[in-house]
């Protein structure tokens, strides 16, 4: 077996610092699950269809990322295979005292910027990937676009399930 960023535990929490530092509201878990998805597999973000109108600056961007050399067949059951990954990552977080606990309480998730040590804080800053038009559109495109119901994210995406949304 090979080893792959997006089943590392210790790397599923730095990337889901990065993304909650750069999100300017709490998210859910479904939600930051996903983004994280996108953080470890950028090209898949190619396969969103059809490309949210709201976010239409951002598809240039989408479009540029480069294809890796492993090949996913089916993003569905590496989205899944990771949960338990992203579930203990985010438990592991609010452990160590980096979440808001009362947004944890209530379902969703902030970073609690006064617990992150500095030298995490400096590594997320000076982060290549983080300062890229990629992590951009995850951050601020993928963030803001319509989430839930049929024609939201979760349908678009074809990784969560959107049936039951009210």
């Amino acid at each position: 077996m090979l080893y792959h960023p997006a089943k590392d535990i210790n790397h599923c929490m730095y990337r889901m610092m990065a993304l909650l530092s750069s999100i300017d509201e709490p998210v859910s878990l479904d939600k930051i699950r996903l983004l994280d998805f996108y953080y470890a597999f950028p090209h898949l973000i190619k396969e969103i269809s059809p490309w949210p109108s709201d976010i239409s600056a951002y598809k240039k961007s989408a479009f540029k990322i480069n294809n890796p050399f492993e090949k996913i067949v089916d993003k569905r059951r590496v989205f899944f295979e990771i949960a338990h990954i992203q579930k203990d990552a985010v438990s592991n977080l609010y452990a160590k005292g980096l979440l808001n606990s009362d947004k944890y309480k209530t379902g969703s998730l902030e970073l609690n910027n006064t617990g992150v040590p500095k030298l995490i804080s400096e590594l997320i800053q000076k982060d290549d990937f983080i300062n890229s038009e990629v992590f951009m559109l995850i951050v601020k495109g993928l963030t803001k676009t319509s989430w839930n119901g049929k024609g939201g994210l979760k349908d678009r995406s074809g990784l969560l399930e959107f049936k039951y949304d009210e």
